[in-house]
This record gives C-alpha cells, sequence and structure tokens, in this order.
C-alpha cells in the first residue's frame, strides 16, 4: 500500500506540473529524431523542455521531474530494444523484461533532469537570466553526458553521419562528442529565438544567424574532407556474414555441440566467397566466429584441424573472433578464457600475438564487482566471467612487403572514443571491428551500433571494417565514404577495397581536440559569472 501512494502521489505531481506537456513533446522531438529515424528535429528538440523551466516560479524539484519525464520518453522510443535483449539475451520472461525495460528507461539518462534541475538552482540562487539560463543548461547537458555512468556511450552528434549531413566532417577536430555539443548549443539559441517573438527582429536576425552557421558548417565540412581524400595503399578484405543463431552461439560457448557445425558454415561461405572475389588478401570473420580457442599452443584440436583442411587451400589470412587462454605453466596462474580477435595464417597459425576484449560487457561476459569480491561468481555461477585483455593493441601483418597494423575492436569497444584515440596512437592503418549483434532485433539496435561505430573512422581517420554475425556487416574509408551494406539476419559475404594512407598523421581531436570540456566548463564559468555581475548591477 505504501508503494501504491507512492506512485499515486508521483502521478499527481505530474498532473500538476503545468509543463508537463513540453517535458513529454522533447522526449518524443529526441526520441524521434535519433537513429534509425532523420533528425528532423535535432537543433531544437531539448527546446520545449528548456524553455518551460525558465520561468520564474520553477522550483529545482518540478524542473527535475520535468527533465526526468523528457529522459523516460527519449529513452523509451530511443531503447525499446532493450526489453527485446533482456528476453532473447537474458532469457528473461516478457513481463519482467518489459519490467527490465521500464527500470532502464527510469534511470539510465539521469543526467538530462540532474542538468535542468541543477541550472535553475544557479538560476534561482545567482538570479541568472533567461538567456544564461538556457545556455547554462545546455553546457551542463553537454558536461554531465560525457561522465556519466551508462551501459553504452551515446549522443545526438552520431545522427550527423547517419543522415550524411557533412557537418560530421569537423569530427577529426572535436569529436563525435563535440558535434553533440554544437547540437546541444543550437537548441538553446533556438529556444532563446523562440522567446523573443516580442522583438520581432532581433529573433529574425538570430535565426538569420543560425540558419548562416548551419550552413557554414554543411559546406565547411564538405570541403575540409577534401583534406583526406589520398591513399597510398589498399587490401582487398572479404567479409563473411554466417547468421548464426543465438542458440547455437550459447551451446557452441558452452561447449555443447554446435561448434563443427558453425566452423563449417564459415568456411563453407569462405571458399564460395573466394570465387567470387578471388582478389581477396584477407578474411574477416565476425567476433567469436571460430567457437574455440585459437592460440597457437592450443592448435591441433578438432575444430582448428577442420580450420586448417578447409581454409588452407586457398591461402589466404583469416582475421576472427575466437576464444583465448593462457598455457599452462603454472597451475595458479589465471586460467580464464577471453573474448579474442586472431590473425592466423591459412592453416591457423597465429600471425601475431591474439588482441583480447578489454571493455567487457556486464552481465554478458563479466559480473560487475566480482574482481574486487570473487565470492559474488559462486553467488552467480550462470554469469559469464571472461578474462580482461589489457588493450588497446594493434596486431602486424606483413603484406606486399610493407605491414599493415590492424586495430582490433572486439563489439562495442568501437563506442569508446578513447579506445580508438589508443588504437592510433599504437599505430593502427586499419581499424577492424566484429560483432555479434543477434541479441538486439532488427529495426534500431544494429543501425545505432553501426553508426556510432563507423564514427571512430572520422575522428581518427583511418579506414574502419566491421564484420559482424548477422548485420550490419561493412566498411568506411578515411574520408567518410561508407562502402556497400550487408543485409540483416542473413548469410552473406562481400569484398571491400581498402584504400589507406601509410603513415597518416594523427587528427586534432586525437592530440587535443578531446579535451574540449576544458573550454566547455570555462564558457559555464564566464556565462555564470557574468549572470551574477548582471544580477548585482539589476539591484543596484
Amino acid at each position: 500500500m505504501k508503494w501504491i501512494q507512492f506512485f499515486k502521489h508521483k502521478a499527481y505531481d505530474f498532473l500538476r506540473l503545468n509543463f508537463s506537456p513540453y517535458a513529454l513533446l522533447s522526449g518524443i522531438l529526441v526520441g524521434t529524431s535519433y537513429i534509425p529515424f532523420p533528425p528532423w528535429a535535432l537543433i531544437f528538440c531539448y527546446a520545449p523542455l528548456w524553455i518551460s523551466v525558465t520561468n520564474e516560479k520553477t522550483s529545482v524539484k518540478k524542473a527535475f521531474w520535468a527533465g526526468w519525464l523528457t529522459q523516460f520518453t527519449l529513452t523509451l522510443i530511443g531503447f525499446h530494444w532493450i526489453g527485446y535483449t533482456a528476453h532473447e539475451f537474458g532469457q528473461l520472461p516478457w513481463a519482467i523484461s518489459i519490467v527490465a525495460l521500464l527500470l532502464f528507461c527510469a534511470l539510465m539518462h539521469l543526467y538530462v533532469p540532474a542538468a535542468t534541475a541543477l541550472a535553475v538552482w544557479l538560476k534561482n540562487k545567482l538570479s541568472l537570466s533567461v538567456t544564461a539560463t538556457l545556455f547554462t543548461i545546455a553546457l551542463l547537458h553537454t558536461l554531465l553526458e560525457r561522465i556519466w555512468p551508462v551501459i553504452f556511450e551515446w549522443h545526438l552528434g552520431y545522427t550527423l553521419l547517419w543522415a550524411k549531413i557533412p557537418a560530421y566532417h569537423f569530427a577529426d577536430l572535436i569529436g563525435f562528442q563535440g558535434l553533440s555539443s554544437l547540437v546541444l548549443i543550437f537548441n538553446a539559441w533556438v529556444a532563446y529565438i523562440w522567446l523573443q517573438q516580442s522583438h520581432l527582429k532581433k529573433a529574425l536576425s538570430h535565426l538569420a544567424a543560425l540558419v548562416a552557421l548551419c550552413i557554414l558548417l554543411i559546406l565547411g565540412g564538405s570541403l575540409h574532407n577534401k583534406n583526406w581524400n589520398h591513399f597510398d595503399g589498399k587490401v582487398n578484405a572479404t567479409i563473411i556474414q554466417a547468421n548464426i543463431g543465438n542458440l547455437e552461439k550459447v551451446y557452441a560457448e558452452q561447449g555443447r555441440g554446435y561448434q563443427e557445425n558453425i566452423t563449417r558454415r564459415f568456411t563453407k561461405l569462405s571458399k564460395e566467397a573466394f570465387l567470387k572475389f578471388p582478389n581477396t588478401d584477407i578474411f574477416i570473420w565476425p567476433e567469436t566466429a571460430f567457437p574455440d580457442y585459437l592460440d597457437q599452443h592450443l592448435l591441433g584440436r578438432k575444430h582448428t584441424n577442420i580450420l586448417a583442411e578447409e581454409m588452407g587451400p586457398m591461402g589466404r589470412p583469416l582475421i576472427t573472433g575466437a576464444y583465448s587462454k593462457d598455457a599452462k605453466t603454472d597451475i595458479k596462474l589465471d586460467q580464464s578464457t577471453y573474448n579474442a580477435l586472431f590473425l592466423v595464417d591459412a592453416q591457423g597459425n597465429n600471425l601475431d600475438k591474439p588482441y583480447r576484449k578489454t571493455e567487457l560487457l556486464a552481465f554478458g561476459e563479466y559480473l560487475p564487482l566480482s574482481e574486487r569480491f570473487p565470492f559474488l561468481l559462486k553467488l552467480l555461477p550462470f554469469v559469464s566471467n571472461f578474462g580482461r585483455g589489457h588493450g588497446p593493441d594493434v596486431m602486424a601483418w606483413q603484406f606486399n612487403g610493407d605491414t599493415i597494423h590492424w586495430g582490433g575492436q572486439v563489439c562495442y569497444e568501437g563506442l569508446y572514443p578513447a579506445f580508438t584515440r589508443g588504437l592510433e596512437e599504437k599505430g593502427a592503418d586499419i581499424l577492424v571491428n566484429v560483432t555479434n549483434d543477434s541479441w538486439f532485433g532488427a529495426p534500431s539496435e544494429p543501425r545505432q551500433h553501426l553508426y556510432m561505430t563507423l564514427a571512430r573512422a572520422i575522428e581518427v581517420r583511418r579506414p574502419l571494417i566491421r564484420s559482424t554475425n548477422t548485420g550490419i556487416s561493412t566498411a568506411i574509408l578515411a574520408n567518410g565514404d561508407v562502402q556497400q551494406k550487408s543485409p540483416l539476419h542473413e548469410e552473406w559475404s562481400g569484398e571491400f577495397v581498402i584504400k589507406y594512407l601509410k603513415n597518416a598523421p594523427s587528427t586534432f581531436y586525437v592530440t587535443t581536440g578531446h579535451w574540449d570540456w576544458a573550454l566547455l566548463s570555462l564558457i559555464l564559468l564566464a556565462i555564470l559569472i557574468t549572470g551574477v555581475f548582471n544580477a548585482r548591477s539589476r539591484r543596484t
């Protein structure tokens, strides 16, 4: 009864919020402007929420709950696939999966209400003007979304790449997070223009300036990209997408059969692809495509022998996801299994040390806090417990008298800008991302994950190849050209001519641009100080 009363009171509070329709509207605008939707409301999606909380009578509490309604709505629209994943990956009943989705929507993006409430508190405390309050919300939002603990990082900057708006080319200067900051500042600007309706001339002048700046960013992005249209090396890579079902993947991981069937499906598709693409230089299979260990000290097992027997006649090397394990030199040493990426020749011999996945998926690949409190593994033995690698790292391949350094990303490691910056700093010439998105359904997540991963190629200006189990597999060049895309949930193979620049220079974003948060913090501080002085002058 206490819980029922609690939710009744909260529902009543929402009904009393005279700006709740605006908060709900913002949630809908944000949710329907993110991938896979066209970004139709990108530069004004947060404006209704922010305008509604600038009222003098708005309390911090009301501002928080308005922001919470916005984030709940946008999360439900944009990330509804969490419910499907909880059912498919977590094997939870649909009723519990829906509850998990609602909890995710309620808690995952609390930086939205936190930024809104904090800005209103500053407005009330420092007597900030409406204009200062709007830009304070935008800056707090962009700073908090960078540090807020979330399962995966997302923001509105990615929509520029998805919609092919050329402004995304400036990501090699400020990153896609920096582009997201610009989008949020534009939202504050639009909100300011809306509030200037009584001063029509002023509003129109600001609107003209905003439109001109947007056009300048689009045209400037197209021109800026021409700096990366030069290449002096190429490699023909063929991606194999075998569309292995989830149950087969689970059973193969647990050693309950299917390993041979999966291995032969990948080798069969590779041989068929080789007939179509005889100029292929290297094959690329997705995450854990080879369902067994592939370490040099473990060759000679049944499935590695099948691999060598089937791939050997083609004489082409292979990059593939597989499992890795340390040699048994000491029983006291950690014998963890790793989710790894291997570069092997046609016989399965390791051409370089494997890359072992570093950024593990919570509850899917490790149990949070179990590294510090091992007894938790005994309480929840059904949770996978993979070893953690020491990446980022690169793998070297001798090709045509030259050395190509492959920068490996396993699954959602491609979502972390800092991880890919580390690959570039270690000399990666080509990025390769291997992924299994079969747990996430079809409409939204595969496209969101795809473009969030491809974005890394623009930030560091290195080509990126993405090989997936069920799609979407593709490649993007350093100049932003996205190649053919595979269909979803179908067997498929495709050859890609990957052009790259040997010893390509580091981008400004890699060396300096990722420190833009410091500049944003200084701007926020300047707004607050200016607001305080203006408030004092008004009082005197």
